[in-house]
């Protein structure tokens, strides 16, 4: 997992301010028009090359630590990457709104979401290490101690995310994705020149995941004069108000998109989950498209001078399933020779997980944009019931399938929900 943006071995994955919404774009031969639709593609290409990065990262960790070890690596990783987000309280979206705001002083700004990074990380890492300690299933204690160590992740990476939506919500694109690309490429890089001069094992392999997320969160440091001593524009504590309407929604959602992951980290044996979790980064791509989209639709519901019309919605609602029905058929066909290609033949067995995670992936891009859009409005508590009704199906799937399927039946249910 980079420390930054991909959902598994990556975020959130993880909003460009055109200044225009998708709908209420000028005419389209005029330069402004032009010009947002160009730093649409813009934005989709460096999404493509972070996702081309954490892929190579897959593959790195894959080939120098096994199947086994693979799952050994997403059992330390895993309540830091279910916590990432949640963890941050809806802050990234709160400081996304005030960059939005043409009033506000972006230099005071980034110190005030360096220090809300730095709040609520140490918060989220005392949570996740109080969950590494009580809640790793008993024949995967023994990853305790690596678990223990990932945790020291989560100041750096809640940061260099914090800190991002500054650049993000004033419309800053070149800034905004040169640090998502810094801290994609920080733990691929560290991992292979690691192998160029030692044997990487699993203890290596979480060192360097802590140090890519400290260096992720100094490439934000860079240029921010007298970053803890200088003025701040707003306090912490009220940031943190203004912020608990997103962290509700941000613990349902981040629960339901994990939820497969945390049944594999508790049904499943190492070797399984390490197949699993292997083809989770794999599958990413499918989601970009669609929540690179969401990056602009939540700017849009964020303007307060003009608003997409339902029209607007239902067409790029259509336009993005199009894209992920071509896309999911298109990696369905590929996926089996692309991972025996890179992966190596000890991994085809994963390639049946990938199969079935194309289609959650596909669905979740369109609804992670979708969300997108309502927390732009300023409406995050619009998809919880559903979510909730979700979760509970993909437990009770997982119930009635798992005798038959194994922990193929986990990747079925939630398809499912």
């Amino acid at each position: 997992m980079a420390p930054h943006t991909l959902r598994d071995d990556p975020v959130s994955v993880s909003v460009p301010d055109t200044r225009e919404t998708l709908s209420e774009l000028p005419p389209r031969d005029t330069p402004a028009a032009a010009s947002s639709r160009w730093q649409f593609v813009y934005t989709v290409v460096v999404a493509f090359a972070i996702v081309a990065l954490q892929m190579g990262q897959g593959i790195l960790l894959a080939r120098l630590l096994g199947p086994e070890g693979r799952g050994q690596y997403a059992t330390a990783v895993f309540y830091v990457q279910m916590l990432l987000y949640v963890g941050m309280f809806g802050g990234m979206e709160v400081i996304c709104r005030h960059a939005a705001d043409d009033r506000i002083d972006t230099t005071k700004l980034r110190r005030t979401a360096l220090w809300l990074g730095i709040t609520t990380g140490a918060v989220t890492t005392a949570i996740c290490v109080g969950l590494c300690v009580i809640a790793l299933p008993a024949e995967k204690r023994i990853l305790m101690p690596m678990a223990l160590l990932c945790s020291l992740s989560i100041i750096g990476q809640h940061v260099m995310l914090i800190m991002t939506a500054v650049d993000r919500g004033c419309g800053q694109f070149a800034s905004y994705n040169l640090l998502r690309v810094i801290a994609a490429a920080a733990f691929p890089s560290l991992l292979l020149i690691a192998a160029c001069v030692t044997q990487v094992d699993l203890l290596t392999t979480c060192v360097l995941f802590v140090v890519s997320s400290l260096v992720s969160m100094a490439a934000c440091l860079i240029g921010l004069p007298s970053p803890l001593r200088g003025a701040t524009s707003t306090r912490i504590p009220k940031l943190l108000r203004e912020s608990r309407p997103y962290a509700f929604p941000m613990f349902v959602t981040d629960l339901f998109e994990r939820l497969d992951l945390l049944l594999v980290l508790w049904l499943a044996p190492l070797i399984q989950q390490g197949f699993y979790a292997s083809m989770v980064p794999v599958a990413y791509p499918l989601t970009v498209i669609p929540n690179t989209l969401g990056l602009f639709l939540f700017n849009a519901g964020a303007r307060r001078d003009q608003r997409l019309s339902t029209t607007d919605v239902h067409r790029i609602l259509g336009s993005s399933l199009a894209v992920q029905v071509a896309s999911t058929i298109a990696f369905m066909l590929a996926i089996g020779p692309v991972v025996r290609l890179l992966y190596g033949e000890a991994f085809a067995p994963a390639v049946t997980y990938a199969l079935w995670l194309a289609p959650i992936f596909a669905i979740r891009g369109v609804l992670q944009g979708l969300d997108a859009y309502l927390k732009g409005r300023g409406r995050p508590l619009a998809p919880i019931r559903v979510r909730l009704f979700s979760s509970v199906v993909v437990l009770a799937a997982t119930w009635v399938l798992l005798k038959s399927f194994g922990t193929l039946a986990i990747a079925m249910a939630a398809l499912v929900g």
